[in-house]
């Protein structure tokens, strides 16, 4: 990311922090953990917003591989100027490639790769991209669990995104307790004796696990949220 880039970047995530600060009860786990270099940050996906809560987090500029939010127009135009990554179906042959280039230069990644929104202390699918760009960059992997209450959680239908036939609804926290809690990063061996598709499956279910794991430890700690 340019110096340009990067200054309008903080500038945008200084006005997050500032709507944090006034609004959220935003409480961090494990930001210490946090590695320097390149690394995927992956996290499961409660709101529409909580991609800003991992910006609030991260230290330093993510590209973070975005969706149905990547619709066109000026969204659009914003997200390319700080060179988020284009997950739209268009684009998704090169998500891959566009995530283990900024990689290669030393820069951090982002992914969800449920997709679609969860309920708070639950976890859908993931699917296998985090593990495709693990294979062939071999950054850290980073998780990290988002949580907060159902009942600060605001539904927006006519901000809701469609992507061809399917609709992803619009869910907000505006304000209230958000808890971010970073894991341990890990790098997973590859097994020779799976095939490709086998042994990605496999990385992305250890993923899955460690952000289940890092959920359950907000649900058991001081910090209780209402689900």
């Amino acid at each position: 990311m340019n110096q340009a880039n990067r200054f309008w970047y903080r500038a945008f995530v200084g006005a997050i922090r500032c709507y944090q600060k006034l609004f959220w009860d935003f409480r961090v786990f494990g930001r210490e953990r946090i590695p320097p270099g390149p690394k995927i940050y992956v996290s499961n996906h409660i709101t529409s917003v909580d991609h800003y809560w991992v910006m609030l987090v991260c230290p330093e500029p993510v590209h973070m591989i975005v969706g149905p939010g990547y619709q066109p127009g000026a969204m659009a135009r914003v997200l390319r100027y700080f060179e988020q990554i284009n997950a739209m179906p268009e684009h998704r042959d090169t998500v891959v490639y566009e995530a283990c280039r900024y990689l290669a230069l030393g820069e951090p990644v982002y992914i969800a790769p449920e997709g679609d929104l969860q309920p708070t202390f639950q976890l859908g699918r993931f699917f296998t991209g985090v593990a495709k760009i693990y294979r062939k960059s071999r950054a850290p992997i980073v998780p990290i669990a988002l949580v907060a209450p159902r009942s600060c959680m605001r539904r927006h239908p006519r901000w809701d995104l469609r992507v061809g036939d399917r609709v992803f609804p619009a869910l907000i926290v505006w304000r209230g307790p958000v808890c971010v809690n970073v894991g341990e990063p890990f790098s997973p061996a590859l097994r020779d004796d799976l095939s490709e598709g086998d042994d990605n499956r496999r990385i992305t279910d250890e993923v899955r696990e460690r952000i289940r794991s890092l959920t359950e430890e907000v649900r058991s700690s001081r910090f209780w949220l209402n689900p």
